[in-house]
């Protein structure tokens, strides 16, 4: 094993992963990882753009970290030896140890303390999520054995056992990195679906009126033109995923446009008995929105 001297979480750590097929990747590249299937692990080993680490996961890491080092003197105290944190690679694999004794034959892996995991521990069965990360540990540093823990950094919850190499699962590790390695040089990454986004009409302007045995005051005939121009410009020629998502958008915005009106002209009616023009001129533009949504929704609906 080829020891590197780059601190772990450091940018020479990650870049220096990215070279390698590490540990920790094992569970997706043998299809068992809980977190990362085995083509989103061909995607970023091809493209070299991890997954996003969200804020959640981050605060979750940093907690791991403090919990590891809390860990470690626990450990220490168990097995009457120093852990030294080691990076260390063979061939095209690399392992990054939480800890290892002086010789090298004892490793120490950390987890946080939660129930499911708790349960195998205490069992002593380790799901593949876990143990194949532990047999390349072992199979890269050639040591006997991994001190696996799971604690919260306190003796009070901490569990642990010893795992050693089980026969067959080393050469199935290697089996599985070669194929991989071949599945990689042929991965052709796919782009991400886009999400088609509809967008609006432009908004109207605000319609304002005051009455009182006479309208008072309204913009009506500058909404009016304002409105028929923008009914007119709309598109009804569906042929694209944009187009059939801008009718959803259209619908729901000629819908507001007619519920707008309706209010507009309730208000009115509260101040005044009838005006026949107000009303005829609102009903004109509340009837163009109401043609146009049911106009978008029997389109979407014949060529969907």
């Amino acid at each position: 094993m080829k020891i590197h001297n780059v601190a772990q979480g450091s940018a020479e750590w990650h870049a220096l992963r990215a070279k390698y097929f590490t540990a920790s990747e094992a569970p997706a590249m043998m299809g068992v990882s809980k977190y990362q299937t085995r083509t989103e692990l061909l995607h970023q080993k091809k493209t070299g753009i991890a997954q996003e680490v969200t804020a959640a996961q981050q605060v979750i890491f940093d907690r791991g970290h403090v919990t590891e080092e809390l860990a470690r003197p626990i450990v220490e105290r168990m097995i009457g030896e120093d852990l030294f944190p080691v990076v260390g690679t063979e061939d095209n694999l690399l392992a990054s140890m939480d800890g290892m004794t002086s010789l090298g034959d004892t490793l120490f892996e950390h987890k946080l303390w939660n129930e499911s995991l708790i349960a195998q521990v205490r069992s002593g069965e380790l799901e593949p999520h876990y143990y194949w990360q532990l047999e390349q540990q072992l199979l890269v540093t050639g040591a006997e054995k991994v001190i696996f823990v799971c604690s919260d950094g306190t003796e009070q919850n901490f569990v642990s056992l010893e795992y050693f190499p089980v026969p067959g699962r080393a050469a199935q590790l290697v089996e599985g990195w070669t194929q991989f390695e071949h599945d990689l040089s042929n991965f052709e990454p796919t782009a991400p679906a886009v999400e088609v986004v509809g967008q609006s009409p432009e908004a109207l302007p605000a319609l304002r009126i005051e009455v009182t045995g006479l309208v008072t005051a309204s913009n009506l005939e500058q909404f009016k033109a304002h409105s028929l121009a923008v009914f007119s410009s709309i598109n009804t020629d569906l042929q694209t995923d944009k187009h059939f998502a801008d009718a959803e958008k259209t619908v729901k915005w000629c819908g507001e446009v007619e519920e707008r009106l309706a209010a507009a002209k309730q208000h009115a009616l509260s101040q005044t008995e009838t005006i026949d023009a107000l009303f005829r001129a609102i009903d004109e533009i509340s009837a163009q929105a109401r043609a146009k949504r049911l106009g978008w929704i029997s389109w979407s609906r014949r060529e969907r």
